[in-house]
């Protein structure tokens, strides 16, 4: 008796839950119901509509049409239609606007652009003169400031050139000049007189030029006064 009892009650939870393992394989269109001990497959709302009410232990239900600002874009057991989106951000326009079965697309005006797939916020579109805009990943031409900076570039190498090549002559200039000064000197203190006899022939002829020239003017007047 004890048996045939159990066996009875085995099989009966066994039946059941055969029953909730089959609630689970409902597809996306439909829900598993009732709630607790879910035995059917039952039909969901299709967009557009909602669920205004549903047997506790039956798929009857009853699917109300989304009206006003609302929609519903999918199937559905809720009890409400979903309150349409308003595009009230600043520089936000409607691009799409809301029905039963569609929420509202937003857009951004001329100039600016979406931060996001959905639209929640417009920002400008960035410039070439925008600092907060990313580098380029091209090369960009030279502005003017670089094409002028190349210009002198090498003006500026030949300057450093022609000093260095200055610097070089003076520091030969220097050393040749220190080394030949004993020379120099060794050379009028072994043969001065030889340099001693050109100033000296440098006196007589301008010594000699004047007497000369005095001596012909005086001649001249001599004859003047003969003549006479």
């Amino acid at each position: 008796m004890f048996s045939s009892s159990f066996f009875q009650m085995f099989s009966w939870l066994l039946g059941v839950s055969l029953l909730c393992g089959l609630s689970l394989s409902c597809t996306d269109q439909q829900y598993s119901w009732p709630s607790k001990m879910p035995r059917l497959c039952c039909p969901k709302c299709e967009p557009g509509t909602s669920m205004a009410g549903r047997s506790e232990d039956t798929c009857d239900k009853k699917c109300e049409p989304c009206e006003g600002n609302q929609f519903m874009d999918s199937y559905n057991v809720e009890m409400d239609c979903n309150d349409c989106r308003k595009c009230d951000q600043p520089n936000m326009e409607v691009k799409t606007r809301c029905n039963s079965t569609q929420d509202t697309v937003c857009s951004c005006l001329p100039g600016y652009r979406c931060t996001d797939e959905p639209c929640s916020m417009c920002v400008p579109i960035p410039t070439a003169a925008d600092p907060t805009e990313a580098p380029p990943t091209t090369a960009s031409t030279p502005g003017p400031l670089t094409t002028l900076l190349a210009q002198r570039a090498p003006i500026r190498d030949t300057v450093w050139f022609l000093a260095i090549i200055v610097l070089l002559c003076a520091g030969i200039a220097v050393a040749v000049v220190t080394k030949i000064k004993p020379i120099l000197r060794w050379f009028r203190s072994r043969y001065g007189y030889f340099l001693a006899e050109k100033p000296a022939a440098q006196d007589e002829d301008n010594v000699s030029k004047p007497v000369q020239e005095v001596c012909g003017k005086c001649e001249q007047l001599m004859d003047i006064c003969v003549k006479d």
